[in-house]
């Protein structure tokens, strides 16, 4: 059977305007999950990693239902069957750190089953696809990137690495192995970040929130406004950013007319008090007050948790 000839994979409803502006042929599928965020668990059946990925989207985000998600997730999940058909699969996903984690994903699927030709157009950090125009799309699309089998695998090794129960063995493979997918490195060493530190309890994101108000972000608009300016390496959207937030209210930032921090967040801050994690998914590892790892920003390196059963 002749092979169709180009299917487009892109992150995202906003950059599906800009794409049809520039005219570029080709099917396309429009890939609306956000595997940085939640549970991304290879330790179980396919049908369950969804599952989970559904439960948590629609309890994690306001106005997420179970019907939009079937439709806007699982259904374009199901064509993921039917890639064989083409003869090329572009994936379109920016630099950071929620669109590295999804075109993983993507790679580390493509890899089981790959169609003839596998290529990604990325932009340079901090350039969003959405934002270009049709002929910036064009010049990234004839440069686009041929992946080739040993970038598969390690995309492959890295999913299972990011997805598995252990963040050491993810660590020591970014320590001890080069990193040939573009990007990837970064993005995966900004996720080690993500985990609490040893002293504070408070992830590399977590800090950056309570330094904002801080300085005097007090309300949410402005809040959201400081973190894209001075964190766009993450790519985070409102969502994921509310998402951070709420997890460190009350304890730590309270909201009655203005955001500000509570007497306990001061300490925190100061580096006096240390934060108890709120039970969150990092990829494969579920983080709360006894998890086994935390980041030692002295050494720059993930570290097993002696003070995890300390914490307030």
């Amino acid at each position: 059977m002749k092979k169709l000839p180009t299917l487009h994979i892109l992150n995202g409803d906003e950059t599906v305007k800009a794409f049809a502006e520039a005219s570029i042929p080709g099917n396309t599928l429009v890939w609306r999950e956000v595997l940085s965020e939640g549970p991304a668990v290879n330790t179980i059946p396919e049908k369950e990693f969804w599952e989970k990925r559904q439960e948590f989207v629609t309890n994690a985000y306001p106005g997420a239902s179970e019907e939009d998600y079937r439709q806007k997730v699982l259904e374009e999940l199901s064509k993921l069957e039917g890639l064989s058909a083409f003869f090329e699969v572009v994936l379109w996903f920016d630099a950071d750190l929620m669109c590295q984690l999804n075109l993983l994903y993507l790679l580390h699927r493509l890899q089981q089953n790959p169609p003839s030709m596998i290529s990604v157009c990325t932009p340079a950090p901090e350039t969003n696809i959405a934002h270009l125009s049709p002929s910036k799309l064009d010049e990234l699309f004839q440069k686009r990137q041929q992946q080739s089998a040993e970038q598969l695998n390690q995309a492959h090794d890295l999913w299972e690495l990011y997805a598995g129960p252990d963040p050491l063995r993810l660590q020591l493979y970014l320590e001890q192995f080069k990193i040939i997918l573009p990007h990837m490195e970064a993005a995966l060493k900004l996720h080690v970040l993500r985990f609490p530190d040893c002293q504070t309890g408070l992830s590399y994101p977590e800090q950056a929130l309570l330094e904002l108000v801080n300085e005097g972000a007090n309300t949410k608009e402005l809040l959201l406004q400081e973190f894209w300016h001075q964190l766009p390496e993450y790519g985070f959207g409102d969502a994921q950013i509310l998402y951070l937030l709420n997890r460190l209210q009350p304890d730590l930032i309270q909201e009655t007319a203005h955001l500000r921090l509570s007497f306990f967040g001061d300490r925190v801050l100061e580096g006096i008090g240390a934060f108890m994690p709120k039970p969150h998914w990092l990829g494969g590892v579920k983080v709360d007050a006894h998890t086994a790892w935390c980041y030692n920003k002295s050494t720059k390196r993930l570290a097993l948790n002696g003070n995890s059963t300390k914490r307030k």
